[in-house]
């Protein structure tokens, strides 16, 4: 029975000589309709058999696996004397081994459904799949656009052992869109190398970060005329850090009993007052006695939270915040001190949170926790680079379901 090629596989200029069918499977023998030079359009060739090829095409009814066998030739033209070998429409590279139309279905498919489950239901290998993919994000993610930039977000992210020694990532994205900008190996500025040049034409007016020293050189330096952000979740995650080190350098130093009487409060320390349940409360309230510093670290962590809900805009803001600084140098506590002398230093940045409120850089750690969500699919991802392709497609991806 004819297939109607075009419908069925896209296939133009062939024509079906016969098929076979075999158990869940077919293969449909093509001939080609007409041949002509591909440099001038001339039908006075001469043609000559070259290679026989098979290549996967679209699934018939019950038929999961088609195969396409046809005969490419080499054509001689008698018109402007080029040889070469024929074309292929109906691929997408002449070495490919699937059809335009099959590759464009399981491209599709691969956003709701996992490489394995492809290739379970096609009878393809995982990697075929895989590199099908890899090719595609590489064409989609290789130019990216960056005139339209105002504003980015710059993190990094620790991606674990095993992944070829390097720990770290380094992402930049574009606020407003929510984009993948940039991924970079590793931490610092030696990660942004290539960042730069994919962002020289931007029109960058707000960066956002966190108060690396390292990142902060590298957009005044690159960036002179942008606005740096420090917002409001780096920085209370930064004084999250200086209490838990409190409480670790303190319980270092207790005995047997005081240990146990903490044991197991760390993330009662980092709640914040208003999530405390009532029995929270009385613990903190009963450990004012023994363990002072302790409570009173918690209490300026809190003090600097209240900041960011009373201050109205960032002269208020820079008030509040020297205010604070003064009661953490006033504490017998070295953490609370080194976090003072960190906000007076960055404390133009700090308080341009007020100045931009419509920009965050809190999506960033939303995304961070997409990325793990992706190394835990890892099998996949020893091949680094297909990686980091993956992360430029996290923000198209709409749920972390296996993929």
């Amino acid at each position: 029975m004819p297939v109607n090629l075009y419908y069925t596989q896209k296939v133009r200029g062939f024509q079906q000589e016969k098929i076979k069918y075999s158990k869940n499977s077919a293969t449909i023998y093509l001939r080609r309709t007409k041949h002509q030079c591909p440099f001038c359009g001339s039908a006075s060739i001469t043609v000559e058999p070259f290679r026989v090829r098979q290549v996967r095409g679209e699934p018939l009814g019950s038929c999961r696996k088609i195969v396409l066998e046809f005969t490419i030739h080499r054509l001689y033209c008698h018109h402007c004397h080029h040889r070469a070998l024929e074309h292929i429409p109906f691929l997408s590279h002449p070495k490919s081994r699937l059809t335009k139309a099959l590759e464009r279905t399981i491209l599709e498919l691969r956003q709701h459904i996992s490489i394995k489950a492809l290739a379970d239901f096609y009878g393809l290998r995982w990697h075929t799949i895989k590199e099908l993919e890899k090719k595609h994000l590489q064409k989609k993610y290789y130019r990216i656009q960056t005139a339209h930039i105002k504003a980015i977000g710059i993190d990094e992210i620790h991606i674990g052992k095993g992944m070829q020694n390097k720990q770290y990532l380094t992402i930049v994205r574009d606020l407003q869109s929510g984009a993948v900008i940039y991924v970079g190996e590793g931490k610092g500025i030696a990660a942004l190398s290539g960042a730069l040049k994919k962002l020289k034409r931007s029109k960058l007016k707000i960066v956002t970060m966190d108060m690396a020293n390292s990142y902060y050189s590298w957009i005044t330096e690159n960036f002179s005329n942008a606005h740096i952000v420090f917002d409001h979740f780096h920085v209370i995650k930064l004084m999250n850090d200086k209490l838990d080190s409190v409480r670790r350098r303190l319980t270092a130093r207790m005995d047997d009993y005081q240990r146990k009487q903490i044991k197991g409060l760390r993330f009662l320390f980092l709640m914040n007052k208003e999530d405390l349940h009532e029995d929270g409360k009385v613990i903190l309230n009963n450990m004012r006695e023994k363990f002072q510093n302790l409570i009173d670290a918690y209490l300026l962590k809190e003090a600097l939270r209240s900041i960011y809900r009373t201050a109205h805009d960032s002269f208020h803001a820079r008030l509040a915040f020297l205010r604070w600084c003064k009661a953490a140098e006033r504490s017998e506590i070295s953490e609370m001190k080194t976090m003072a002398r960190t906000i007076r230093d960055k404390l133009d940045g700090i308080v341009s949170f007020w100045t931009f409120r419509h920009i965050s850089n809190a999506q960033m750690e939303g995304f961070n926790n997409k990325i793990r969500w992706l190394i835990k699919q890892a099998y996949g991802f020893r091949d680094r680079e297909y990686f980091k392709l993956k992360i430029y497609q996290l923000p198209e991806i709409s749920s972390t379901k296996e993929i």
